[in-house]
């Protein structure tokens, strides 16, 4: 395979947190191709980004993840300046509306793009018509589409981009992810000894289902007296969850964890559990899952899943065979797939061991940066690439 030159321009990206800066991160770091990233800066990114395997220019059009209006003329320039500088063979795109410079360069300057799409971004723009065309002319005229799942795939074929230039890369599992012995301190802290712990890893909004599992918290108190519901993870609905909790009458059975920064430490509280429940469903203002990472986390732990079924989640999780799936709104299915799971003891042995081999042969971030490389490296060889040289590096500098 030839070497190629990628810029990605990332919207978000560590050490920030998060699934997508994840999924980027490990990109640029698996990737056998020569990748230079665009990224906000953040506090300490000099000390993350030493020693990375990929080159990081850190402007200062955006700081943390918060753009504002002079932000798009910052990175604008920022881009510019890389794409004369570096000369890359093509520029990933980790935000579709980020998108419409790459279509810039692409119309005045024949700089080949590729977006990167994740699901949420491909529902967000469909109720307003101006953004929502935007978005279709920028996703129409990259040169590829990058997915994360074939839930996302499917949205971006609903906005008329032909099958044959999109290409699915999932996001992968870090390998510290693993059955180790509990933490006894850290079960103690949270009031967790001799108890049956749900958990929940995730930012604290409304499409996770964190209210569902609370909702159904009285009905499986009846069925497992010791449960208690572990929520790792923060997030603007977290005031709403505790006045939820207090409402149903299980606040004391609801352990707020807050965030959790590390994979060691994240690590150590899928050690504490004895069922994973995320049940994500799709809200109507165009808010869904893309894929969902900590299912295979959890399962790399050995842990048995509960999922929505929502969203990407069902790549995530295959139901009845790695996990179970759940109608995320029913707290009643919700109730009964817990009970299940902590009854049936063949069953949940089955959807562990399962799972685990999964998770550790099929999303290893090795395995899947080759596949990323694989379909970059087709992009390259597109029928531009022989004008790209040429004509694109005088039509940019005139940009």
């Amino acid at each position: 395979m030839k070497r190629r030159k990628i810029v990605l321009v990332a919207g978000v990206f560590p050490p920030g947190v998060g699934g997508m800066q994840n999924y980027y991160y490990n990109l640029s770091k698996h990737t056998k191709h020569e990748m230079t990233v665009i990224a906000p800066e953040y506090p300490d990114c000099a000390s993350f980004d030493e020693g990375q395997p990929y080159r990081t220019i850190r402007g200062a059009f955006m700081r943390g993840e918060r753009a504002d209006v002079f932000s798009w003329g910052r990175l604008f320039r920022q881009v510019k300046k890389t794409l004369r500088s570096e000369e890359p063979d093509v520029t990933v795109y980790g935000y579709v509306l980020i998108g419409f410079i790459g279509l810039l360069f692409r119309v005045f300057g024949r700089r080949r793009y590729i977006i990167s799409a994740h699901g949420m971004d491909m529902l967000m723009f469909r109720r307003y018509f101006g953004l929502n065309q935007v978005v279709k002319l920028i996703l129409r005229k990259a040169d590829g589409v990058l997915v994360n799942s074939d839930f996302t795939r499917r949205l971006v074929e609903e906005y008329g981009v032909e099958p044959g230039r999109i290409g699915i890369v999932h996001p992968g599992v870090e390998s510290l992810f693993e059955l180790k012995a509990v933490n006894e301190k850290l079960r103690r802290e949270h009031g967790l000894v001799g108890k049956y712990v749900l958990l929940s890893v995730g930012r604290l909004v409304t499409r996770k289902g964190h209210d569902k599992v609370i909702e159904a918290m009285p009905a499986i108190l009846r069925h497992i007296p010791d449960a208690v519901y572990v929520i790792v993870g923060e997030g603007p609905e977290r005031d709403r969850l505790e006045q939820l909790a207090g409402t149903v009458g299980v606040l004391s059975k609801v352990r707020f964890v807050g965030g959790v920064s590390g994979t060691e430490r994240l690590n150590e509280y899928y050690n504490l559990a004895n069922q994973f429940i995320m049940v994500s469903r799709q809200l109507e203002k165009g808010d869904a899952e893309g894929f969902g990472i900590v299912y295979l986390e959890a399962a790399s732990a050995r842990v048995p899943v509960i999922a929505g079924r929502s969203g990407g989640a069902s790549e995530a999780v295959l139901d009845g065979k790695t996990g179970l799936l759940v109608e995320p709104e029913s707290v009643m299915a919700i109730t009964d797939a817990v009970v299940k799971l902590a009854s049936d003891t063949p069953l949940r042995e089955r959807l562990v061991r399962e799972g685990y081999k999964r998770a550790k042969l099929q999303f290893q971030h090795d395995a899947l940066a080759e596949v990323f490389d694989q379909y970059a490296g087709r992009i390259c060889s597109g029928p531009v690439a022989a004008s790209y040289k040429r004509a694109g590096k005088r039509a940019a500098q005139r940009m």
